[in-house]
């Protein structure tokens, strides 16, 4: 993977600190245990109901979307935080939704519009750490590449146990061919949450980088046992099986990056990939 976005994180989130009403908030509570049973379509059900009889309620769009975007429905989503947005009585909630729908408007590729939900975000919420994390992503895509250190680095100033934070400044010395530097960041992440299955993957490839294949054939084969879902993981093992000279182990996994969804998330390498070494 990239950098991580952070969005919601928690497949239904924690009720934002605004008053609701109980049947909101039972709404939301029946739509979670249907999660729990991975009933998600009843979840979806549930949610969007209460959202016709409740069509003021921030939260029950706020828990739509994370669902919504759990299953990469990022359109749908961009239009549930963007009602929290409209409805929002507060600049804190306000924020909330921005850097929201600024990450997932990251993840259709529309760089400009979530660089400014996120500057938004943090001129109303200078401590929102979601935004901070999400615009430090999205400078490089907009060519602001100066600007990223500074929101991860203040991340850690707010929160020094910041896992993620410390995964995307790994991430930044990488794209800086830094790599061991990088890794050294990887390590930090990896020891604030073991079973962080990005940072296994973007230490694999910064130790492809190093030539320590057999490193990154084992950190690469961690983070898709604990995230089979990520295309990137796949793409990064296909590269080692390149270096390997495995090209029909490297071709089944580029196909399977591909099914996962990575031309659509993050361009044209994968099938680049594929005319070169699959054709």
């Amino acid at each position: 993977m990239k950098a991580t976005i952070t969005s919601i994180f928690c497949l239904l989130i924690t009720l934002i600190s605004q008053a609701q009403t109980t049947t909101a908030t039972d709404c939301i509570n029946k739509a979670q245990r249907f999660v729990e049973k991975k009933n998600y379509e009843e979840a979806m059900k549930v949610l969007t109901e209460g959202i016709k009889e409740m069509p003021d309620s921030v939260n029950l769009y706020d828990t739509r979307g994370a669902l919504l975007e759990a299953f990469r429905m990022y359109n749908e989503a961009i239009k549930d935080f963007s009602k929290g947005v409209e409805k929002a009585t507060n600049d804190k909630t306000k924020a909330h939704f921005l850097s929201n729908r600024g990450g997932s408007k990251y993840k259709i590729r529309d760089f400009e519009g979530s660089y400014k939900d996120l500057i938004e975000a943090l001129r109303l919420d200078s401590t929102n750490l979601a935004a901070l994390n999400n615009l430090a992503i999205v400078c490089d895509e907009v060519h602001k590449p100066e600007e990223t250190l500074i929101y991860l680095y203040k991340i850690i100033a707010i929160d020094s146990v910041n896992a993620i934070a410390y995964m995307n400044i790994g991430f930044k010395y990488q794209s800086m061919n830094e790599h061991a530097k990088a890794i050294t960041f990887f390590d930090k992440a990896l020891e604030l949450d073991p079973k962080e299955s990005y940072a296994y993957n973007n230490r694999a490839f910064s130790k492809l980088k190093l030539n320590d294949l057999k490193g990154a054939t084992k950190d690469v084969n961690l983070s898709i046992k604990l995230n089979s879902g990520n295309s990137y993981a796949y793409k990064n093992r296909a590269l080692i099986y390149i270096e390997e000279k495995k090209y029909k182990e490297a071709c089944a996994d580029l196909t399977k990056a591909n099914e996962l969804g990575y031309t659509r998330q993050y361009g044209k390498e994968v099938n680049e990939l594929i005319i070169k070494y699959c054709n």
